[in-house]
Order: C-alpha cells, then structure tokens, then sequence
C-alpha cells in the first residue's frame, strides 16, 4: 500500500511517500521532503492583497475627486461663477477667504465670482455622509475608531445646531490661529448651508432661479456613487442551486439564525445537560418578543421553571456564555419589532404571517435595487425616502394598520446581506429546527442524509468524476472553486499542495490512500488569528505570573510541571474538585496531590490542560482508568456533590465551562473520539475535497481515501517512536530546521486506528506505573528516517513575479543640489512629515532654522521623547498657526530614486541581480530594482538582460527564493537567497534553517570564487542546473 503523508502549515508542506506491507509490518520511506512557501498575509494576520486593494481604491477615489472637480469648475465657469481655469483671474479669485464668503453669503449678496468660490469651497469639504443601511453584525477593526468620529461628528453637530450657525459660520468667526480644519462635521449640514447659501444669492443671480442649474450645481457637488453588491460575490445554495439567496433581514432568516443558537445551547458545570422542552420553550417565546437577551435575562427567564421545581437558576452557566456569544442570545429582530409596533393585539393579529413576509422584503425593496443581473445596489437616500413614504400608505390600505403604525415601520432598519442559503431550503429546514433539531446536523449530519435526500432532490450530488492530477488553476472549473474559497492562506496551501501532489504522482504514481494534517492557524480568518495570539499571549502571562509566584514562595528553579501544578490549583480554587479538600501551598509538593487526567489519558488521548486537574493522592488510584462519573456512579450523593463544586469553579478566572463539562459526562461522545482522528475544520474540509477527486465521485458510499488526523495523536506518536531524535538530540522535537516538517508527514502517513489503539495501550501501561514500549511501524523506521531525511532538499517557493509596490510611499522635492562623498555623490531631497512621527535626529533636519528651534525648544519642555511631546502643538508665533507638518531635508543617491509625477520616491524593493564576467575574468553585477523591471515589460524588454557590455558573459541572475549551491568551501550545501541590498551584497540562508541563525551576506564576486551554482529546485526537492 502506497501511503503519502502530508502535514500542511501557513507557509509550508511536509511530505512523505511510504510503501506498507499488507499486514502493515514492514514498510519503506520512497521520500521524505519539505515545500517552503511565503504567508499569504502580512505578518499582522492582513491579507496581502489587502493593502493593494485599499491603494487601488485610494487612487481611484484622488481620480474620481479630481474628475468631479475639474467637471464643477467648468459648470461655474460655462454659469459665470468663475474665471477660466489657469488665467489671472482664476488666482486672483481661489485667493479670497472662503470662509468669510461662506458666512457672508447666507446674510447678503455676493458677487458671481464670490459665489463661485464659496460654492467650489463647499464642493472641496463636502464632509462625511453617514452610512448607509449599516449592517449591526459586521465586524470591523475599525470600529472603534469609527465610533469615536461619530461621537465627535455627533458632538460638533449639537453644537452647531444650538448655536443657530452655518458650518462656514461657525469656522469663519474662529479666532485667529485655531484650526478650521480636521473639524468633524456630517454631509447633512454642508447640504443645509448650501440650500440657505443657494436660497439668499438667487434674488442677485438670474442662473440659480433656473431649476435646472440649481439642480445642476447640488449633482455637481453632492453626488456619490451607490455602494452595491457583485452578485457572483453571494454564493448559491447548495441544497437548491439556483434558488435566491435568503436576505438575512428576514422573517425567517431570524428566525433560523435564533433558533440555531437556542437548540445549540446547554447548561454546563455541575448539573451539565441540554435544556429540556420546557426550558426551551420558555426561552423561545422570550426571544420572539425582543431583539437580544442577556444571559443574566435567560436565567431570570429560566426561574420560574427552576423554582416550580424548588430550585434555584441564578447559577446556571451556559456552554455558549464563554463563547462567541459572550454578550447573550440573539432573537427574531423581525418579530421583536412587530410585535412591538403591533403591540397587545400582535398574537391575535389576522395577518400576522403575511405582514412577517411583506414587510422586510417591502423595506429591502425600497431600500435597495437591480442592476441588471450583476449588481445589488443601495438606492439614493431621497429615493428611498419616496419609496418608503409609499411603502406607509401600502401598509395601511392592506394590512389596517394606523397612521402612526404606518410611520413606525417604516422606520425600521433589518440587517443587510444573505444567507448562504435560499428561502426555499430554509423553508424545509425550518419544521425541523423548531422540533429541537441542531442546524449542523440538518445540513451535514449521516444521520439525516435520507431526509436529505427526500427534501432536495435536486441537491449538488456526486458527479462520478475522477483526475489523474490535481486541475490547474488555469482551468475555468477549477477558478471557479478556488474563487469560493475566500481565504488567502487556504488559496495558497491548495496552491501548493497541487503541486506538491501532482510531482509525487508523476514520480510514484497515484497512491492507495493520503493522510494529512494541518496546523490550527490554517483556514483561520483574521480575527480567529488574532483571538488565538491573544488566548497564547495570555496563557503565556499566566505561566510567567505563576513563576514568579512559585520563586516568591520559595521554588527556585520551578520547572514547566510545577507551573503547570500551579495553575491547577489556582483554577480549581486551591480544592480538590474530587474531595473536595483545601489544598495549601506546601501540600502541592508533598506528593499527596496529583495531576490527573479526568478522561483518562489512554482512552480519550487527550494530554492537554483542558483535561487536567489536581487530585488527591488515593483517590487518583482509585479512579484510575475511568471516568469521573464511572469512578462515582455507585455514589449518587458524593457524585452530585462533585458535580456542585466544580459547577462553582467555573468563572473567569477559574475553570473553563468545557473542563466542567468533562467531569460531568458520563461517557466520552464519539464526536470527540472521531476528532482525536480527523479534523473537521474549514481547512481540513477544503483539503481533502480538493484530493478526494483523485478519486471516483461516488457520494457518501465511496471508500475514504484522503484521511485527516490531528496533531495531537501524532505529536505522541512521533516522540514514542523516537523520530524527534532525528533532528535533535535531546529528545524533543526542533522547529529550527524545516526538515521536521517532513518527520510530522511520516508519522501522519503511518497513523492509523491500529497505531491509536497501540498508543493508548501504551499510554495506559504508563499511567499504571509501568514502563512500556511503543510499538513502531516496522523496526527500522528510526534508521531510514534519518537516511531519508539527509537527503531532503528543502524546496522554497521562487518568488520572480513582476508585481508589487514600484517605490515606497513617501514622495520627495528634489532641491538639485549634490554632496559629494567618498561613497558617492548624494542628491538632497525634502518631504513633510506630521511632528507627532518625528524623531530626534529628524528634528534636526527640519529646513527653516525658526521652526526647527520651536519645534526643538517644545520637544524639550515636553518630556524630551517627540511621540509623547504633541498631544498639543507648538505655534509659529504667539497668534499664528500650529506647526502639525514640518519640511524636513534628507539626502540619497540618486540612483536609489525613482521619479514620480510629482518628484522622487525611493525605490524600496529589489527585483534581482544580474551576475556576469567580464572580458578580463573579473566578476560585475547589476541589481534590477522592481522599479526598473517594471519599466522593462513595459517597454517589452527582458526583464533578465543576459547582454553584458564590453563583451562580457552572462553568469546568472538571482532573485527572491532561487537556490545556490556550493559543491566545497564553508558554504558547502545549499543555500536560499532571502534578498538582494542595492550595493550587490546578497543575503543568504541555509535551505533547512527555519529560524534565521545561519545568514549570511557575501557579495556577488565571492558567490563566483567559491563555486556558488544557482539550481532549480522543484516542489518535490529535485535539483536541476539552473542557467537563467
């Protein structure tokens, strides 16, 4: 049986190719090797066509503003307004104040050029148009700066309103030196300045009282493009293609999303079980009557159930409470807000399901509409203030309903966006949910694959399709899914993995069976990223205080079990969750107490914290190999009594809902038996349905050939058969060389059900004091791993892609003037720069002498450090204007400039390096900045000149990614290039270092002299001479 083993990362693919004997006895390792490749994000979790977008965008909206200034200038100039563009009027006017035209315009009459001034003025800060139809549930990371400006704008605006003032009022009569700029003010009173500005000069301008100038004008300055939706962007329901998608401001799409949430929510701690009907129900009908309940509200909901029962809720914790449903549940937005327009006569109510249908889909229709069958897009608020105005007097004709019912739904404002699914599935769906059935299991559970199979009949279904290699990307099907995938890391992982697997097919043919396992950052969206850096960081903080405590309290040296003790007993309160014993400080060392594993290790294979706790001594070989509930079932009242102590534990700083969980469950679900083998996250899911087409398309009868298991079997696995010695020495596994990527691809090929049973028999012999051997795959697999893994050559993505940032951001004046060096002769340059971002060196390069001391003197007075120096500004003078931007002078060589529109900017980024010898033997290099060598295709040149002057030779070129190899001297092996410096030195790494401890930067010239070859190497490590 021909086995491939892969173990995929964010940036890189460990492979194995193992042949097994049929009775998995013996066994052969075909290639071990390891594929290298970059994030697909910016280091800060950023997706990194992100940044790219958001330039595009910004580029696009200077054009955009350009376009409609240039189109309103030549409005006011055809109207009088203005004088020509670039004549010596046109200075002359954009010299006025604006400010004082502005304020004196809505009092008295201004000239036509006045007016025209002010008007272009108000078109230049035409200030923030609120959002439209903002969608509650989306998430942003820029939320909380967007709601401080909106304080702000909110703040300004009251003001303004109190004052009875125009907004160029308000700006003109400020003192002389504050700033009438950075104000935050809203679309709605520019708008509200320029109908009184348009409504005193039109008795003096026979244009303005011409509706269609005046309406001319308000386009000119006031038009916004529509925001929309790209409908290829929605997606299709699986279960009814082609059906609409369901808008999630629905009836029923609230109602679906409620009920998901309400059937998947149980009581956890001591008394851990699902709600029952009556509970259920309760919640239910508390939901349908409000937009969200607290979870404070769900107990107080839940009370008098528990005190008909001589109970008590007020301690109730629930599984989802600690979860992504911290702030409570989410109820039927759509029914809340009828039934309490509605009000008493809502249950009685005659067309109650016709207005729950009528209404959000009358409101989306007001509010949004079809272009052609590409785009959804937001209708203008004037229109969609028509529309709605309808929508009242519809309401009231059809449904009886009153005037100011009418008004008040009219008012209403349902999330925006759809549902992955279609109105017709919810539809069928829905009966279900409503009997207690969980969403999950609806759509994916074997269980209801036949009602599956009843209700959609016309579902996506298996096609019979089988590749022989993985489909390019090139292929329009293939595009397609790669499309629907939506996540950079998961793209470049399939990206990588096709080609990995499609090499090993050509080399090995199409194997039995693969394995694979992913890292848990894969298939992560940005914030689940940053959710687990923040759970690391904070268990590495807890780990750090409880050192700290530990050294207090006399343990020196605490090793990672006495912390790892520590936090244990700080979690279960400093008690024997079992006993329920106090445990004290010197009592953790005595022996008397013991770590324990309330699922016992051997079966649930679980080695982490979450099923860890303390124990006395006696009690933990009592246990010994069983549940919690097991070990006290014979006990009812000692087992309700554990059950109430660690059901106390659980809180913010104790034990966590899940391990309460734990010791409660009377049996371990296959559900998380079946995870100890597979992985059913998103990742997981794209990855092996990508692979699974290697084979026939069958459905759920097919044989699984694409297996996932999980790290944490396989980190076991792999220090019981001693592979972590491979690399290192002391018996732990190293991350500092990449080749331990393929030692993870062997363990998952040969991990397999018999191979978990042997190791939890293993483990089991262990906990029971004995020192046991773990079975290995077959009896040399030590030794050829270490052969295998001696010949790896760590293959690393090449990046030569043309594309990228042409220069950095920061633009410069060139002043003309030179300095020359012994270095070289340097250009002097200046640029802007806001004095909150300077340092003390820039301070002094600041150009005018007079504000370089102010700025100095202020810098000194506030502490000495220039970040923390500006919360205020310094002045020019005592009434002049504050200094927030500085001219500073700097110098560069010439050649590391690019020219830009509007100056200079430095080249950033180097694309490669050409190596050549010339006539005389001697070695010359050129290093092509991405600047020039997207100059080069522009101009439809190579971008690799292998032309060398004076008759020289072309060597090679190096970019990003290629390798070197050295046949003999120090450098022997091979060697990735990491980048390429300007003044010809390269900066190298060994091909198996994964934590930068081997770099070095020789020049062109030493690469040569000691026999540095550039080879190719291809996904799966093989190496061919390279000559381009």
């Amino acid at each position: 049986m021909r086995i491939f083993g892969l173990d995929l990362g964010t940036t890189s693919i460990g492979f194995a190719v193992v042949e097994l004997s049929d009775d998995k006895n013996e066994g052969k390792i075909q290639r071990l090797g390891v594929r290298i490749f970059p994030e697909a994000r910016d280091p800060d979790g950023t997706p990194l066509n992100q940044t790219r977008r958001a330039k595009r965008m910004m580029r696009r909206q200077l054009r955009r503003r350009r376009e409609r200034r240039r189109s309103f200038n030549e409005l006011l100039v055809s109207l009088g307004f203005l004088p020509a563009f670039a004549s010596l009027d046109w200075a002359s006017v954009m010299s006025l104040d604006p400010y004082a035209l502005r304020d004196r315009g809505v009092c008295a009459e201004l000239q036509p050029f006045e007016l025209g001034r002010a008007l272009y003025h108000l078109s230049k800060h035409r200030h923030f148009r609120e959002r439209d139809l903002g969608d509650e549930e989306t998430k942003s990371d820029e939320a909380a700066k967007e709601k401080e400006e909106q304080g702000e704008r909110e703040s300004f605006v009251a003001s303004l309103k109190s004052s009875g003032l125009t907004l160029g009022q308000s700006l003109a009569r400020r003192e002389s030196g504050v700033r009438k700029r950075g104000v935050h003010a809203t679309r709605a009173v520019v708008t509200d300045e320029f109908n009184k500005l348009l409504a005193v000069q039109q008795p003096y301008h026979a244009a303005l009282k011409d509706r269609a100038i005046r309406g001319a004008i308000e386009e000119a300055i006031f038009a916004q493009r529509p925001v929309f939706w790209r409908k290829k962007t929605l997606g299709s329901c699986r279960f009814i293609p082609g059906a609409p998608l369901c808008p999630k401001g629905s009836w029923l799409s609230q109602e679906r999303r409620m009920l998901e949430k309400v059937n998947n929510l149980a009581i956890v701690g001591g008394n851990a079980r699902p709600l029952d009907h009556e509970e259920r129900a309760a919640i239910i009908r508390a939901l349908s009557t409000q937009k969200s309940m607290s979870w404070p509200g769900v107990r107080k909901t839940l009370e008098p159930i528990f005190k008909a029962r001589g109970e008590s809720a007020k301690g109730l914790k629930f599984n989802l409470e600690y979860g992504d449903e911290k702030g409570g549940l989410k109820g039927n937005l759509v029914e809340a807000s009828l039934s309490k327009i509605i009000g008493a006569g809502w249950d009685s109510y005659a067309q109650k399901a016709e207005l729950r249908d009528f209404l959000p889909s009358a409101l989306w229709e007001a509010d949004y509409g079809d272009v052609g069958d590409q785009r959804v897009v937001i209708r203008l608020e004037s229109e969609r203030a028509s529309r709605r105005k309808v929508l009242s007097q519809r309401l009231i004709a059809d449904f009886g309903l009153s005037n100011e019912q009418a008004e008040e739904f009219i008012k209403l404002d349902f999330p925006q966006g759809w549902e992955p699914f279609s109105t017709k599935a919810l539809e069928i769906f829905l009966p279900q949910l409503e009997q207690g059935a969980r969403f999950g299991t609806l759509t994916s559970s074997p269980d209801y694959e036949a009602w599956r199979d009843r209700n959609f009949p016309e579902r996506d279904r298996p096609t019979g399709e089988v590749f022989d290699k993985l489909p390019s990307p090139k292929d329009r099907d293939e595009a397609r899914r790669i499309a629907q995938l939506r996540n950079p890391t998961v793209v470049r992982v399939q990206n990588e993995l096709r080609k990995v697997v499609n090499n090993l097919i050509s080399l090995y043919g199409k194997p039995d069976l693969i394995r694979i396992e992913l890292a848990r950052e894969v298939g992560k969206s940005k914030r689940e990223r940053e959710e687990m850096s923040a759970a690391m960081r904070q268990q590495e903080r807890r780990r750090s205080e409880a050192r700290n405590e530990l050294i207090q309290n006399g343990r020196t040296d605490p090793s990672r079990d006495d912390i790892e003790k520590w936090l244990l007993w700080q979690e279960s309160q400093r008690q024997c969750p079992y006993t329920g014993d106090m445990i004290g400080f010197n009592d953790l060392w005595t022996g008397q107490y013991e770590v324990e594993h309330i699922w016992p290790r051997s079966i649930s294979l679980d080695n982490s914290f979450a099923n860890k706790t303390l124990c006395r001594k006696d009690i933990n070989a009592a246990k010994g190999n069983r549940l919690p509930f097991d070990y006290f079932k014979a006990d009812k009242e000692k087992w309700e009594e554990v059950k109430a102590r660690v059901g106390k534990m659980v809180g913010r700083n104790g034990m966590s809902p899940g391990k309460a969980k734990r010791f409660a469950a009377e049996e371990i679900a296959d559900a998380f038996k079946n995870r100890q083998l597979t992985d059913t996250g998103y990742a997981a899911r794209e990855a092996r349905s990508s692979l699974q087409r290697l084979w026939p398309d069958i459905g759920p009868e097919a044989p699984v050939k694409v297996q996932i298991v999980t790290g944490r079997i396989t980190a076991q696995l792999r220090k019981g058969w001693g592979l972590n010695n491979v690399l290192s020495d002391d018996g732990e596994k190293t991350r500092a060389d990449h080749r331990h990527h393929a030692i993870d691809a062997l363990v998952v090929a040969c991990t397999d059900g018999g191979r978990i049973q042997k190791l939890a028999e293993w483990l089991q012999e262990r906990d029971e004091g004995r020192k046991p051997t773990l079975a290995v795959p077959w009896a040399a697999i030590r030794e050829d791993a270490t052969r295998a893994t001696e010949k790896i050559v760590v293959s690393h993505r090449v990046r030569k892609k043309v594309s990228g940032p042409l220069h950095k951001e920061t633009i410069y004046g060139d002043t003309g003037l030179d300095e020359k060096t012994r270095s070289g002769t340097y250009r002097f340059f200046v640029t802007r720069k806001p004095v909150e971002r300077l340092s003390k060196t820039e301070i002094e390069t600041i150009v005018d002498p007079h504000i370089r001391d102010v700025v100095r003197r202020w810098v000194a007075e506030h502490g000495g450090d220039p970040k923390k120096a500006f919360t205020t500004f310094p002045k020019v003078s005592e009434k002049g204007p504050e200094i927030r931007k500085v001219r500073l002078r700097t110098k560069q060589q010439l050649t590391l400039m690019a020219p830009v529109s509007t100056g200079y900017a430095d080249l950033g980024s180097n694309h490669h390096v050409e190596i050549y010898k010339t006539v005389d033997n001697k070695v010359s290099s050129v290093v092509v900045s991405l600047f020039e060598a997207i100059g080069r295709l522009g101009r439809k040149e190579p971008v690799v000149n292998r032309n060398c002057e004076n008759g020289g030779r072309f060597i090679m070129s190096l970019a990003q990614g290629d390798t070197l190899h050295f046949a003999d001297s120090k450098m022997k092996g091979f060697w990735i290039v990491q980048s390429i410096w300007s003044g010809g030195q390269i900066v190298l790494l060994r091909a198996n270092d994964a934590d930068g401890q081997s770099v070095v930067r020789p020049t062109t010239g030493s690469i040569i002299r000691d026999g540095g070859r550039k080879v190719s190497v291809d996904p799966v490590g093989r190496v061919r001479p390279a000559n381009d």
